[in-house]
Parts: structure tokens; C-alpha cells; sequence
């Protein structure tokens, strides 16, 4: 009689933080402080979530459709969309001159930024370029230092917000 052992291995899938790898050449390990990261942003805000909106494939928007990989209440990185496009209504601006409303683009990846309709986040914004047919979107980095606003309550002194600064 032959029996066979099956190991399953779980897949992990990490996201990439640039400047985190000490084994390559862009290393810096103070790539991720807040006043690095603020230079890199073009917008640093807090802000509400009004609205998700999916989008396919396609770009074009595409109504959820469970059931999603490893049971999760939305798409987490190999389900049919492209990512999300979250609508932010500004409610106090740090760096730069936002309108009073910004629409952030988070990639369907497994390092993707889950944000809640309702939730008040701090985020560093900047634009990148995704594949087609997304393009250039505003965005946050996964690994900085956006944050819900009781998450950024030091970093928010750091960046001198008491939280009554240049309302919307």
C-alpha cells in the first residue's frame, strides 16, 4: 500500500514597501517618516468616506458580486476588479489645495487600503499610475502613515493639527 503526504502551504502575499529592503539599493530606513512622506505627498488631509464605488476590469464601475476569495466581505486581491474608487469629502487640508471633495484609487491587491464609508482617515495623497485601463489616480501608500484619525493621533501633533486647522 503507498500513502502519499499532501502539505498544504498557505499563500501570503505581502506588499512591497519601498525603501523597507535593506537587501537592495534604494534602501532607507526613514523612507516611511512622517516628514518624508509628507514631502512625497501631494495632499495631506482629514477626511470622511462618502462612497465606494467598484470597478471592474474594465475600469468601468461593477456592482459586488460575492462570493470572494477566503470568504472576505469584498474583493481581496485575485476576485474580477480592478480596485476601488473611494469618495472623500475633505474636512481639514494639511498640504496642498485639494477641492472639497478628492476620489481615491486602492488597487485590488492583497496590500490593498480598505477604507469605510463613515470612517474619518488621515491620508497622505499622492497620484501614481496604474495599468490600463486605470491610469493616474490618487491614491495613499499601504505602508505610510495614513491612518483613521483616532489611529494618527501622534503623527497628527507631529504634522501640527489640533484638529481646528483649515476647515471645509
Amino acid at each position: 500500500m503507498f500513502s502519499a503526504m499532501i502539505l498544504v502551504m498557505p499563500v501570503v502575499a505581502l506588499a512591497y514597501c519601498p525603501g523597507s529592503d535593506s537587501s537592495l539599493p534604494g534602501y532607507d530606513p526613514d523612507y516611511y517618516s512622517v516628514s518624508k512622506e509628507l514631502a512625497r505627498s501631494q495632499y495631506v488631509v482629514v477626511g470622511r468616506v462618502v462612497s465606494e464605488t467598484w470597478l471592474g476590469d474594465d475600469g468601468k464601475p461593477k456592482p459586488l458580486q460575492p462570493p470572494f476569495q477566503s470568504g472576505s466581505p469584498r474583493p481581496w486581491g485575485f476576485d474580477p476588479y480592478a480596485g476601488a474608487v473611494y469618495e472623500i469629502k475633505v474636512l481639514r487640508v494639511i498640504k496642498g489645495r485639494p477641492g472639497p471633495k478628492v476620489a481615491l484609487f486602492s488597487e485590488n491587491s492583497t496590500a490593498r487600503f480598505w477604507l469605510e464609508i463613515g470612517g474619518e482617515y488621515l491620508l497622505f495623497i499622492s497620484e501614481e499610475t496604474f495599468d490600463d485601463p486605470i491610469g493616474r489616480r490618487l491614491t495613499i501608500d499601504t505602508c505610510g502613515n495614513s491612518a483613521t484619525v483616532a489611529a494618527a493621533k501622534e503623527v497628527l501633533k507631529l504634522l501640527g493639527d489640533t484638529g481646528e486647522g483649515k476647515g471645509r
